[in-house]
């Protein structure tokens, strides 16, 4: 009867079972009532077949509740309906609280707000922690968390525990707080530098993969995550940073001169004004100056004969599409698989299950050494390729992280997997070619005294409307090291809409001590 009743109990219908029990237990109570008004007679004559049924029925009561108490308590949709629709405090479930790194609250219970939870950043921290809402459900960290957040999935004996606190004390079902990676403050930055903007803020620490800011706008308020008033373009529940879907631009420039790198293909290649024509009858690709000079009724000369850590300095389209010529197809896919572009990465998994929070996979279609015209797109970030902000960052921590990629995360403390893409040298090479980005290229703006900024701009074509601006980039003399990504939607050139924030990103972890600068100061 037992584990009948626990199955009942535990099912979708578990808050009607309960209701249903409380009014089986009121029926037996007034049964009860009544024969002891009868009671002078039923003594005088012994008991009947009817003191005995009532007898067992309360026995079986007896035991549902047990079963509740103990099982129930395993049940986060029976603490849902509980906490719901029942205020009294001997059945209050008390949720637990989601923190930052530092111990600051990013979600809290507060029982005099309609929602029932209180979120202290509110829009800034909306797309990592969710909502817990009555009549939206659960999203984010609120609902990858929620069996730790309920004080559902703990042992037996725990259980037991709690049901003798519970009978002796009438002390409410209490959950575990759960802590998370990311740094609050940084977090709220990020989405002021946002705001009136589409687009996404990535910020990680390549040495441990942990994500001290992930932030997408437009948002929403996690206490009313309603979108009756947001405009499709808007799209405020869509988190621009794991779920969005963009060309990368030349920000996998990065991505290409780590391979080239690696395999030792650093050619010296003739990039003419006219650009470079992957296959007969195909669009020749042309670099940006080409345009401009164009615009200004002049003829770009093109950048000559180069190498490439001049080209990813300067950003050359016709460089990097003759160089995917001479990477075998089968390296290129490869790359691609260990950066892992094509996975769905767990950024913060449900307790026991492979789901929750996730980036979701990217898309960049293998390719073969006959696909000459898409591997010279694909070279400069564009073509048939779609991938999130974190994406960018995650190539980029390869680099940062001297060649070994840390798989991001937001649940403090996690074990994260560590895959070598890239050998240590090669990283320190491609490292030097960003920071020369900087130095002396596209990148000359993002500069941050002391933080030795190491960059690469992006502008991606969307075939309708401004182009998206895009920047990656890192800080090689910090410690520790951290990354940024930044996309903002249709803002045009990487150098002015997407490079300055990242700038002021870097600036607000420096002031706050996230990152601290080293003791050379600038540099590699």
């Amino acid at each position: 009867m037992t584990e009948t009743m626990h199955g009942f109990m535990t099912g979708p219908n578990a808050g009607i079972a309960m209701l249903v029990l409380r009014s089986l237990f009121f029926v037996l109570f007034i049964l009860v009532s009544i024969m002891a008004a009868r009671g002078g007679r039923a003594r005088k004559r012994g008991a009947g077949p009817a003191s005995l049924i009532v007898a067992v029925a309360l026995a079986a009561i007896f035991a549902c509740q047990v079963s509740w108490q103990i099982f129930g308590a395993r049940n986060a949709d029976l603490l849902r309906f509980i906490r719901r629709h029942n205020r009294r405090a001997s059945v209050d479930v008390r949720r637990g609280s989601i923190l930052d790194r530092n111990g600051a609250i990013l979600a809290i219970d507060d029982r005099a707000s309609d929602a029932g939870r209180r979120y202290p950043l509110g829009p800034a921290a909306a797309h990592v922690v969710g909502y817990f809402d009555a009549r939206y459900g659960m999203a984010g960290v609120e609902k990858a968390a929620d069996d730790t957040l309920t004080g559902v999935g703990t042992t037996p004996l725990e259980d037991l525990a709690r049901l003798g606190r519970g009978l002796v004390e009438s002390q409410p079902v209490e959950g575990k707080d759960v802590r998370l990676t990311i740094d609050a403050r940084l977090q709220r930055k990020c989405h002021e530098l946002l705001e009136g903007r589409r687009g996404a803020i990535v910020a990680l620490e390549p040495s441990t993969g942990d994500l001290l800011a992930l932030c997408s706008a437009p948002s929403f308020d996690p206490s009313d995550p309603s979108p009756r008033n947001a405009s499709p373009q808007d799209a405020p529940l869509l988190n621009r940073a794991t779920q969005g879907r963009y060309p990368a631009g030349s920000t996998f420039k990065v991505a290409m001169a780590s391979l080239a790198t690696e395999i030792g293909v650093k050619p010296i290649l003739d990039c003419p004004g006219n650009g470079f024509r992957a296959a007969p009858g195909a669009q020749p690709i042309r670099d940006v100056e080409y345009y401009s000079y164009k615009r200004e009724g002049k003829v770009w000369p093109g950048f000559g004969r180069i190498g490439l850590k001049t080209a990813l300095a300067h950003s050359s389209n016709v460089y990097f599409a003759q160089l995917a010529q001479r990477i075998p197809a089968d390296e290129f896919n490869r790359h691609v698989e260990r950066c892992g572009i094509s996975e769905r990465i767990p950024l913060f998994r449900k307790e026991g299950s492979e789901e929750g929070v996730a980036l979701s996979a990217g898309s960049i279609p293998h390719v073969s050494n006959g696909d000459v015209k898409a591997r010279s797109q694909l070279a400069i970030g564009q073509g048939a390729m779609a991938i999130a902000p974190l994406h960018a960052a995650m190539w980029t921590s390869v680099v940062a992280g001297g060649g070994v990629l840390r798989m991001p995360h937001l649940d403090l403390g996690r074990e994260t997997e560590a895959r070598r893409v890239i050998s240590a040298e090669a990283a320190r090479t491609v490292t030097d070619m960003m920071r020369s980005a900087v130095a002396e290229g596209t990148g000359r703006n993002a500069e941050v005294e002391g933080a030795g900024v190491c960059g690469k701009t992006g502008t991606a074509q969307t075939g309708g409307g401004a182009d998206h601006s895009w920047f990656v980039c890192f800080t090689s003399s910090t410690r520790p090291r951290m990354v940024v990504a930044v996309l903002i939607e249709h803002g045009g050139f990487g150098s002015r809409a997407a490079l300055p924030v990242a700038r002021e990103v870097i600036k607000e972890a420096l002031r706050l001590g996230i990152i601290h600068h080293s003791a050379q100061g600038g540099g590699k």
